[in-house]
């Protein structure tokens, strides 16, 4: 098991590098067969380790048990499967093995990345007895799992949980998140997440006054505020 965890983080980084390359124009994209022939041996290795965890349970000690569940966990957060690798962080609690605060950060980053609502709701109510830094840091890995899917209205709201629990986020974040607020103002033409996230950054002097514009082409008309 531990050869097949090598052996997806190894693909994993070599994948991520594929998309640097493919993202900067240094290659071109994978068509649609390559794509298929890399998911299906990723899906052949994530196969092998289940079957061989299988043959641990049934054959070995229960004294394993916690030791397979953890292997898996990492084999599921190295392929991004974020539903597999929760179910595992359980099933380790359920035979006494408790997982690493910073493997519950990154799986719950990849169920943000994937908008599992659910997933991303039960693994947050471990952070509500935590203190501030290790809220901080939790909430972190969260609005950077939305920022890499895509999902800016749940990063905005992530962002706004921050600050109410009197959370600094991170500047990098916030311009993260602002970027791509705007960049879909300019696609589709809706503000208000836009507006309500600057309002409150402008709330804790996290920027200065903005002055927001749109432009409604239909009636040749600006519309302008400031905040």
């Amino acid at each position: 098991m531990t050869a097949v965890v090598k052996e997806l983080n190894e693909f994993s980084k070599a994948l991520r590098k594929l998309k640097g390359y493919s993202r900067s124009g240094m290659v071109t994209e994978l068509d649609a067969e390559n794509v298929e022939l890399v998911e299906k041996y990723q899906s052949d290795l994530l196969a092998d380790g289940v079957c061989l965890s299988s043959w641990v349970i049934q054959e070995g000690s229960p004294a394993l048990y916690g030791m397979v569940h953890e292997r898996l966990l990492a084999m599921y957060i190295c392929a991004g499967h974020g539903l597999d690798a929760e179910r595992q962080l359980w099933e380790m609690k359920l035979v006494g093995k408790e997982a690493d605060g910073d493997l519950y950060d990154i799986v719950l980053a990849i169920c943000a990345s994937q908008k599992e609502a659910s997933s991303v709701a039960r693994l947050l109510t471990r952070i509500e007895v935590t203190s501030s830094m290790r809220k901080k840091k939790s909430l972190s890995w969260l609005l950077r799992g939305y920022i890499k899917g895509g999902h800016y209205d749940e990063a905005a709201e992530t962002l706004i949980k921050m600050l109410d629990l009197g959370l600094s986020p991170g500047y990098l974040d916030r311009v993260a998140v602002m970027q791509g607020l705007r960049k879909r103002i300019q696609q589709w033409g809706n503000v208000e997440s836009y507006l309500k996230l600057c309002k409150r950054l402008s709330d804790v002097n996290l920027i200065g006054p903005s002055l927001v514009y749109l432009y409604i082409k239909k009636y040749k008309l600006w519309i302008m505020k400031l905040l």
